[in-house]
C-alpha cells in the first residue's frame, strides 16, 4: 500500500515538474515561483535542486554568449579594433591640426615681419596714418603685387641680347604663333589628339630664315610646344622658343608682350592669328586668317613672299607698312594684288621709256609694291 502510494505521489510530482519544465524554458523567474510552490518532499527537494542547478548553469551560459557576441556590432565588425582605429584617427587629426596652426603662425609671422619693414614701404604711405591702418595698407599693396606677379611673365627679358660682331644677327625679328598658323591640332576616337604640319611649312622657315631671327610664341604649355617643334623644325632654323609663362595675363587672355623682347620694335614683326594676342603693340603684328587644316593651302608661300620683300627693300621701320596692312582682314590677298600691278606697272614702264632712271624707279616702286601707294 505504501509503495502504491510512493508511486502515485511520484507520478503526480512527475506531471507538475513537467509543467515547470515548459515554464523553465519560457522564463526562468517563473520556474523558481513554480518550484517555490510545491509541497516539500523528498523528490521535490531533489527535483528542485535539479532545476535550480540548472537553472544557475543557463544564466552563466547565456552570460559566455553574450560576452562572446558583444565584441561585434550590428554590422559584424569588432568594436575593439573599431575603437582603437577611432583613437588612431582622432590623434592623427589632432596632428594635423597643429601642423596646419604651425604653419598658418610661420605665415602669418613671416607676414607681419615683412609688413613691419618700413625701409621697403616708407615711400608708398603717409606717416601721418596710425600704425595699424599703415599695417593694413601695406597687407593690401602686398597681395596686389603678388596677383600682379601672378599675371606677368616669369621674367623681365623675352631674348636675350642680340648677338655681338662677328656672329651674324638677322637684321628683322619674325615672331610667330605656332597653333594654327604652323600646326593644327585634330581630335578623333582612334587616335587622340595629334598635330597637323601645315603645307609648305619647311619651305617657309628655309626662306624667312636667310633675313629674320625666327621666334615661336605661343600660349600653349612648353610640354606640348617642345616636342611638336622639335619634329617640325628639322633644321634648326627657329632660335627661340617662348610659351605660356612669357605672356600677359591681361582681361582673361595670354598677350603677347613684346615690349620684352629685348629688340628694336621697328625691326619686330609679329604674325598670328588672333587679334586679342597681339593688342598692346598692334602697330607691330600683320594678322592672318585662321588655317583650320585644309591641304590645299597656300598661304605660307604668300607670307614668305611678303618677308623677304620687306627685308629685302631694307624698310627702317615695319609699323609703317604693318599699318597699312592692319585696316584689310586678308591682307596677303592685297599684297598680291599689290604685286600683280606692280608687275603690269613694270611692263608698262618698259613700252614707254626705257631710260627710267633705275634709283628713282626702285624707289616709287617699292612703295607700290608695299604699301600699294
Amino acid at each position: 500500500m505504501a509503495q502504491v502510494l510512493f508511486r502515485g505521489f511520484r507520478l503526480c510530482n512527475t506531471s507538475i515538474l513537467s509543467k515547470t519544465a515548459a515554464a523553465c524554458c519560457k522564463c526562468e523567474r517563473r520556474t523558481f515561483k513554480l518550484l517555490s510552490n510545491l509541497q516539500p518532499s523528498f523528490v521535490s527537494l531533489s527535483n528542485k535542486k535539479l532545476y535550480s542547478s540548472q537553472s544557475e548553469k543557463k544564466p552563466a551560459e547565456t552570460l559566455g554568449t553574450t560576452r562572446a557576441l558583444d565584441p561585434l556590432d550590428i554590422f559584424g565588425e569588432n568594436k575593439d579594433e573599431r575603437r582603437k582605429e577611432k583613437e588612431k584617427a582622432i590623434k592623427n587629426l589632432k596632428i594635423g591640426f597643429f601642423f596646419i596652426g604651425a604653419s598658418l603662425m610661420m605665415v602669418l609671422g613671416s607676414g607681419l615681419y615683412v609688413l613691419m619693414d618700413d625701409n621697403y614701404y616708407k615711400k608708398d604711405e603717409d606717416e601721418k596714418d596710425m600704425y595699424p591702418v599703415r599695417l593694413f595698407n601695406r597687407g593690401r599693396l602686398a597681395i596686389r603685387e603678388f596677383f600682379e606677379s601672378m599675371r606677368a611673365p616669369s621674367y623681365e627679358k623675352l631674348l636675350p641680347d642680340p648677338l655681338p660682331y662677328p656672329y651674324i644677327q638677322p637684321p628683322y625679328t619674325l615672331i610667330i604663333e605656332m597653333t594654327d598658323l604652323l600646326v593644327h591640332p585634330e581630335w578623333t576616337y582612334t587616335t587622340g589628339w595629334r598635330f597637323k604640319k601645315r603645307p609648305n611649312v619647311d619651305h617657309f622657315l628655309e626662306q624667312v630664315s636667310q633675313n629674320y631671327e625666327v621666334v615661336v610664341f605661343t600660349a600653349s604649355n612648353g610640354f606640348n610646344v617642345y616636342p611638336i617643334l622639335d619634329s617640325l623644325d628639322k633644321n634648326n632654323v627657329i632660335m627661340y622658343r617662348l610659351v605660356k609663362n612669357a605672356t600677359d595675363y591681361i582681361d582673361g587672355h595670354h598677350v603677347k608682350n613684346i615690349d620684352r623682347i629685348n629688340r628694336d620694335l621697328s625691326k619686330v614683326i609679329m604674325v598670328d592669328w588672333n587679334a586679342d594676342s597681339v593688342k598692346l603693340q598692334r602697330e607691330n603684328a600683320l594678322v592672318i586668317p585662321r588655317w583650320n587644316g585644309e591641304d590645299g593651302d597656300q598661304q605660307l608661300i604668300q607670307l614668305a613672299e611678303f618677308l623677304n620683300v620687306v627685308s629685302a627693300s631694307e624698310v627702317n621701320d615695319v609699323r609703317e607698312v604693318l599699318s597699312y596692312y592692319k585696316q584689310f582682314d586678308h591682307p596677303l590677298e592685297v599684297f598680291k594684288e599689290n604685286q600683280r600691278k606692280l608687275l603690269e606697272m613694270q611692263e608698262e614702264q618698259k613700252q614707254i621709256s626705257g631710260t627710267l632712271p633705275i634709283n628713282k624707279a626702285r624707289g616709287s616702286w617699292k612703295d607700290k609694291y608695299l604699301y600699294g601707294k
